[in-house]
């Protein structure tokens, strides 16, 4: 009986770890570029903006700059005290503004958005949607491949949303800006690879027309744009990633970090709660409908086998407790040792992500102080027990 426990204990902590493990190697390699990409068709952005008037102008321009005549970009200031709306409406953008103090939120902006996709004349002729925020500004040509690419394939597209480090950043930070590619550009781009699907994580995404007005967003969601995208892979739609369309975002100071962490990863770990059983029972049988035929299968199970790894710090507590617990149990046992290696293969494969993709923003001497990283981030996690994160807030950006 023992032995059986301790199996299990294995067994359960091992599948994450070798699930990011394969993730970080698989995904650790630049994306190439290819060799040519179709014409992008017209496109609209949506840009949802709360109390943006100190970045919102860098958006706009890093946006404006790369329409066409027959492109658009709509801001929804959405419970705006501030000039988020005079400062888009003077860069030549079309504004909406949204006030309803008790129900805020990025989800509910979109679906204001809707509204005027719907009924202004010019708007309504665009068939392809994207969602970039307003304190994130768009690399070159970011948004061209991200409208081809979702006309394309007639998906929603997922780009490569990242996180700026400045220079003069504390380690605390830029482990947390590692922590954030590992997250969105590392892993996405293994479950590219792997599986042809991926996650909606934010900003730069595109839809076809049809998918972004009938789908309904979260409104009450720390986590909207995770909870969307999955809602679409459960209904059929396909989500892909595009790493070559690069967007980013200034990392936020320490105490502003500290919330932007508290609210996604509460809200991660409360989504797979909830999203790992319907992706389960997906991955078998479409929603009140035939059974799922075995290549629709992969790519729900790949997910749901993603939404298993909790946040790292966890997860190396997790290990310590079921090596130790392994260890009481049986010593030095196949199960002890399986779990010993899991770490090892870990390690191996994050360092691997890290030489490949991070060195620019950790850098070799910031490895010494990481252990900040690991004190900072305990309490975070201890909230969701003792303080959980239920309200969504705006992240500060700045020094």
């Amino acid at each position: 009986m023992i032995d059986t426990i301790a199996w299990l204990i294995c067994l359960l902590t091992a599948l994450p770890l070798l699930v990011l493990a394969l993730e970080c190697i698989v995904g650790a390699r630049p994306p190439k570029l290819p060799a040519g990409s179709p014409a992008p068709p017209p496109f609209v952005v949506v840009m949802p903006a709360h109390q943006e008037a100190a970045g919102i102008a860098a958006a706009l321009r890093s946006v404006i700059t790369q329409l066409r005549p027959c492109d658009a970009v709509l801001v929804v200031a959405d419970n705006c005290t501030d000039d988020t709306a005079a400062i888009a409406r003077r860069l030549g953008a079309k504004v909406v503004e949204r006030i309803d103090p008790s129900r805020m939120s990025k989800g509910y902006a979109l679906e204001f958005a809707k509204e005027e996709l719907r009924s202004d004349p010019t708007l309504a002729k665009i068939e392809t949607i994207l969602v970039i925020d307003a304190d994130c500004w768009a690399g070159p040509g970011a948004l061209q491949r991200l409208a081809a690419k979702s006309a394309e394939s007639g998906a929603a597209v997922q780009g490569a949303y990242l996180l700026e480090c400045p220079e003069n950043a504390p380690v605390v930070v830029r482990v947390s800006c590692f922590a954030f590619l590992i997250k969105n550009l590392v892993r996405q781009l293994a479950l590219h690879q792997l599986t042809g699907t991926a996650l909606l994580q934010g900003s730069g995404m595109a839809f076809p027309r049809d998918v972004f007005l009938e789908a309904e967003w979260p409104t009450q969601s720390l986590v909207e744009d995770l909870e969307f995208g999955l809602d679409l892979l459960l209904s059929g739609t396909p989500v892909i990633f595009e790493p070559l369309a690069r967007f980013h975002s200034s990392a936020s100071s320490l105490g502003g970090t500290t919330g932007q962490r508290r609210r996604w990863e509460h809200g991660m770990l409360q989504t797979a709660a909830v999203y790992l059983p319907r992706l389960l029972g997906g991955a078998f049988r479409t929603p009140g409908g035939p059974a799922r035929k075995p290549a629709e299968r992969w790519p729900l199970l790949a997910v749901a086998l993603d939404m298993l790894v909790p946040p790292t710090v966890l997860l190396g507590l997790l290990l310590v407790a079921a090596m130790l617990s392994v260890w009481a149990m049986t010593g030095a046992s196949t199960p002890f040792f399986v779990l010993l290696s899991a770490g090892l293969i870990l390690t191996f494969a994050v360092v691997n992500a890290w030489w490949m993709q991070g060195r620019a923003i950790l850098r070799p001497a910031d490895l010494i102080g990481s252990g900040r990283y690991l004190l900072w981030k305990l309490p975070i996690l201890f909230q969701f027990v003792t303080r959980r994160e239920r309200k969504w807030i705006r992240t500060e950006r700045g020094p």
